[in-house]
């Protein structure tokens, strides 16, 4: 639930998308492991790993898994915009053909590394690959053919889906270390990627379109570093200062200690009235407050009509409910308001003020846990579009005095439950 699971910003789909435990360390210090004065290096291998193109050129007899004893330094990279760029000048690459080194530099310093004893690999988001928008021949071949300029031990992980693989998220960098057999030193491993969250700037005409990369070392447990600190010696705090990467939403805040929440059912008839985004806890709300209520949900039931009408069966029934809709508007909760005083029931209304990165990082964690648990119905609902929680927060009315003076009306009518 602590873990960076969002991007916080993004960009438009394309073909590609990549595009203090991050303090910084130096690479430029030796390790303790094995150096490597001219790596044996063999032909690209690929692999298919559920929903991961995995790519490595390291001979079988290099291969072999590491002593338990020995710990592994990783170099990790971003690739676009962090190894590479294209030709054409463009964002996204029209061939596998339009690319380039970032820098002229970039072969140098990884083959450095490589002498240094590190392990190189390359962690990248491609939903295009998922989408249709680039072919896994197309990817493949650009891919074997940054391998062969850069002739060193390589190892690639292309994310082709948005779930557990894809950064900033953990699954990819697990599966390294599980599928390689690798034990990793974190204090000399690190990350290295251009979504920093970094603002636009003199001389960075863009901000980064995310975060994601910085989110992802923060994740694994390892030092970051932007392209420029890393390749280029840059000493900007653009470039090399923690305070200058934007992380939008902080997860770690959600382990904070906060004031309980003082909720109980009412042994007499009620009804409680929602107020909150998609995915922002409400039914999660519902079990935890309120579990021998009748839910009425419209998700489930599909129209506001028959949402009315069961929740006049049940009150006529005798059962308290709970309405576990976004209830976005006026209109609609002075509706339930009414049906209320209709049947002489007492109502209750909760706000759950919940902001939108919170909201999206929530849906994210639900999309996890439906991974994780396949069989639990509690789950089985799909994500909330996010076009959906954007046009909530566009049109919500926020409750205000007013709803408080209607559920108070309602209880000034009627007989308080005891």
């Amino acid at each position: 639930m602590d873990k960076f699971i969002t991007k916080s910003t993004k960009r438009a789909a394309s073909a590609g998308d990549d595009g203090d435990n991050a303090s910084h360390t130096s690479t430029n210090k030796k390790v303790k492991s094995e150096s490597i004065s001219a790596p044996a290096v063999g032909d690209c291998t690929w692999e298919t790993i559920g929903t991961v193109l995995y790519m490595h050129n390291i001979p079988r007899s290099t291969g072999a898994p590491i002593a338990d004893n020995t710990l592994a330094s990783i170099a990790a990279f971003d690739m676009d915009s962090t190894l590479i760029s294209t030709k054409s000048g463009k964002t996204f690459p029209t061939n596998a053909n339009d690319w380039k080194f970032w820098n002229e530099c970039v072969p140098a310093k990884l083959r450095a590394l490589v002498a240094d004893g590190y392990h190189v690999v390359i962690f990248s988001n491609q939903s295009g690959l998922s989408k249709g928008r680039v072919g896994a021949t197309e990817l493949k071949t650009k891919i074997q053919a940054i391998a062969a300029q850069l002739n060193l031990p390589l190892r690639v992980f292309l994310m082709s889906a948005d779930d557990h693989m894809r950064k900033p998220r953990t699954g990819a960098w697990k599966l390294l270390l599980d599928h390689c057999s690798l034990n990793v030193d974190a204090a000399t491993s690190f990350y290295c990627g251009d979504a920093a969250g970094r603002p636009k700037a003199p001389g960075k005409p863009k901000k980064d379109f995310s975060c994601a990369d910085y989110k992802f070392a923060l994740n694994v447990g390892v030092p970051f570093h932007t392209p420029e600190r890393l390749f280029l010696q840059s000493t900007l705090s653009l470039h090399c200062k923690e305070s200058s990467f934007d992380l939008g939403f902080d997860p770690r805040t959600l382990l904070h200690p906060v004031t309980t929440l003082i909720v109980t059912p009412h042994d007499a008839q009620e009804m409680v009235v929602l107020v909150g985004s998609p995915a922002s806890g409400k039914s999660s709300f519902c079990k935890a407050y309120f579990p021998g209520y009748a839910r009425i949900n419209q998700d489930t039931l599909k129209t506001a009509a028959k949402c009315k009408a069961a929740a006049q069966d049940l009150l006529s029934s005798g059962r308290s409910i709970v309405v576990d809709n976004t209830n976005r508007d006026v209109k609609t909760r002075a509706e339930w308001v009414a049906l209320a005083r209709t049947n002489n029931v007492p109502v209750r209304a909760f706000y759950l003020d919940v902001t939108k990165p919170v909201v999206f990082h929530l849906n994210e964690f639900r999309m996890l846990l439906k991974e994780r648990h396949p069989d639990d119905p509690d789950l089985a609902k799909p994500n909330v579009p996010d076009m959906v929680i954007h046009g909530f927060f566009k049109n919500v009315q926020v409750p205000t005095v007013r709803l408080l003076l209607l559920v108070l009306l309602v209880h000034l009518l009627l007989p308080l439950p005891t």
